[in-house]
Parts: structure tokens; sequence; C-alpha cells
């Protein structure tokens, strides 16, 4: 392991404990990332999960939907039925495109995971069918073109810190959405124009390690003190 993971989501907790500190992104998102970070490191340190839609993103639908449970309230039946409403999405993309990073980058899973965990609040906050699809077009067209480049092909950096950002994009889609504001192009044109990019990608940008993140001089010398121990 890197060393970059474990615990370090509580520090997102102990900041904004105290009331004199400012909350740039307010109870629930900071409750989202703080959960996202959570399970994300739980998987990097061998935990338990649940791969949803992958291992890599499995942080930002439990991320998004525990905070609301928490800061909101609702019941577990609406609950269950924001988990089917996600992966109803996750499934069309997957079917259409890709949830893997190493065939689609890192946007067919934390774009995934992102644009399912926007539909499932934009049901949860009780919005149309349409408006869960703008939610989730809106969500991945902000991640497309995301590539996967992990730091000695350990799922830490920078995959734990984009749960982060994969949640606070599905809170933000969907808010955009439940507003009346609609995704230009379709949920199903954005999920062909991701598989399209995804083929597009270099092989040494989709989860092989040899380019971006992966091969800066930090990434290297991280890699050398781990082969040396």
């Amino acid at each position: 392991m890197l060393g970059q993971n474990g615990r370090r989501c509580r520090r997102i907790a102990e900041k904004y404990s105290e009331k004199h500190d400012k909350n740039l992104l307010g109870d629930f998102l900071s409750s989202a990332v703080e959960y996202a970070v959570k399970t994300a490191e739980s998987n990097a340190c061998m935990k338990r999960i649940v791969a949803a839609p992958t291992a890599g993103s499995c942080g930002i639908i439990p991320g998004v939907l525990i905070a609301y449970e928490n800061i909101f309230g609702t019941d577990e039946d609406k609950l269950i039925k924001a988990l089917f409403t996600a992966s109803g999405i996750g499934n069309v993309i997957a079917q259409n495109a890709s949830i893997s990073g190493a065939q689609g980058g890192c946007q067919a899973e934390i774009g995934t995971a992102s644009a399912m965990a926007a539909g499932a609040l934009a049901y949860l906050e009780g919005g149309s069918n349409d408006c869960i699809a703008n939610a989730a077009a809106l969500a991945l067209k902000n991640m497309l073109g995301l590539v996967c480049d992990p730091v000695a092909g350990l799922v830490e950096v920078p995959c734990i810190k984009r749960n982060a950002a994969g949640a606070t994009n599905a809170a933000v889609a969907a808010q955009m959405a439940l507003s009346g504001i609609k995704s230009v192009i379709p949920i199903d044109e954005v999920i062909d124009s991701m598989y399209s990019i995804g083929c597009s990608i270099p092989t040494c940008l989709r989860e092989t390690s040899q380019a971006g993140l992966a091969i800066t001089p930090t990434a290297i010398r991280i890699e050398k003190k781990l082969r040396k121990n």
C-alpha cells in the first residue's frame, strides 16, 4: 500500500465539527464526501465493500445516499427504490458502453458511478423519469475523458479522491436537473460518446499506470520504494 489511505476521511469530519470553521460545502456535501472517501479507503485497505458499479468507484453511491438519509431523512423502502434507479442507469451504461477503467478509462468507473448517484438523488427528490435521465446525463458529461492512471497500479491515488469528486458532481447534476435544467445531449447519446471516447483513450491511460499521474516524479519514487519493501 502507498500509505495514502486509511483514516484520512476523519479529517473531513473533524475539520467541520467545530462551528467556527467555515463549511464551504454545507452539511450534505461534506457528509457525502466523507462517506465516499471512507468507503473508498475501506476498499484500498482490503475491507468489505460493495463494488457498485466497480471497486474503484465504490464510494460514490453510498456517499450520497448515506448522507441523504442522515441529513434529510427518508424511509428504507425509498432508499431501496433509489438503489434500483441507480442500478438501472448503471446497467444501461454497462450494456452500451463500459464500466471498466481498463477498457474505458476512469470515466467508465467514476463517471458511471456519479451518473448512477445523480439519478438516485433525483429520484429521492421526487424527480420525474426525464429529470432522472437528465441528472445522469449531466453527471456523466462532466466526467467524459477522465483517464485511469493509478499510481503504482493501486486503487489509492488518485482513485480515493475521485470518489469524493464523483459524489459532489452527482449532487450538482441532480440539483441542476431538479431545477429544470436539461442536458442538451440526451443520456443515450452521452453514453455512446463515453464509449467512443474510451476506445480513443491510449492504452497507457487505461489502468496500466504507464502515463498520466502514474509516471510523475513523485509516483515513480513511490513505486520504487514499494518495490524495495
